[in-house]
């Protein structure tokens, strides 16, 4: 009898210990969800001075010198890791720019793409998960930039300067638009540029729920995303 009453208390006390822990997570999904609420800004729309047909330098992205990456807090319950960025690259990124330097300096014309297929992580399983259920690859192959306006260049720039200005253009993904601003720092060495762009978005504004496994690996809704590009001549 005695084994069976201590059999029957231990029971209890796992299932208590289940169910407590359930609970706990369930309310952390939850206050982690509602704190990560955003309001989609939509397409901007192109407004200004037309791009000049003339005196602008076409640059074409060297994908193999070019990273594409995401970063995305999550937390890990239950495998005592509350707080992991996961981090995803990818070399397959295309893409073209305009510039003139000198006086009036310009960057005009960017148009990026990157093949969402092939982002990576740390983890081929997390991998899995966005690609079929996040960002449903195998329907929304391609991220694709598209600039509009700069804010913040010189007046003027000389080769080797390094500058920092804002980039606004609208970003596509998983059949949504919205305008997104990339802070770029970049330099033209000779006939090669280098920089990097990041911007900070969130998951929902594209369609996207943020990634939630049984509330034991929390996902948060706000991304941030770096190119980290060479460019050369074209």
């Amino acid at each position: 009898m005695k084994l069976r009453h201590f059999l029957l208390a231990g029971t209890g006390i796992v299932i208590v210990i289940i169910v407590a822990g359930m609970i706990y997570t369930a309310r952390f999904a939850s206050a982690v969800n509602s704190t990560q609420a955003h309001i989609a800004p939509g397409a901007a729309t192109a407004t200004g001075t037309p791009i000049p047909s003339t005196g602008l330098t076409t640059f074409q992205i060297v994908p193999a010198q070019t990273t594409a990456a995401y970063s995305v807090y999550e937390n890990l319950v239950f495998q005592n890791n509350p707080n992991n960025d996961a981090i995803g690259t990818t070399h397959s990124v295309q893409g073209s720019f305009k510039i003139r330097s000198g006086a009036s300096p310009l960057v005009a014309g960017m148009n990026i793409q990157v093949d969402l297929r092939t982002l990576q992580s740390d983890s081929s399983r997390r991998d899995s998960y966005i690609q079929q259920n996040s960002l449903q690859t195998d329907t929304y192959p391609y991220a694709t930039f598209v600039s509009i306006s700069t804010q913040g260049l010189p007046a003027s720039y000389t080769n080797g300067q390094t500058i920092h200005f804002q980039l606004t253009g609208n970003l596509t993904m998983h059949g949504k638009t919205n305008k997104e601003v990339f802070d770029v720092q970049g330099k033209v060495v000779g006939n090669t540029i280098t920089g990097t762009a990041t911007s900070t978005i969130f998951m929902t504004d594209f369609g996207i729920q943020p990634p939630n496994l049984a509330n034991i690996a929390i996902a948060q809704n706000k991304v941030t995303i770096t190119l980290t590009f060479t460019a050369k001549a074209a």
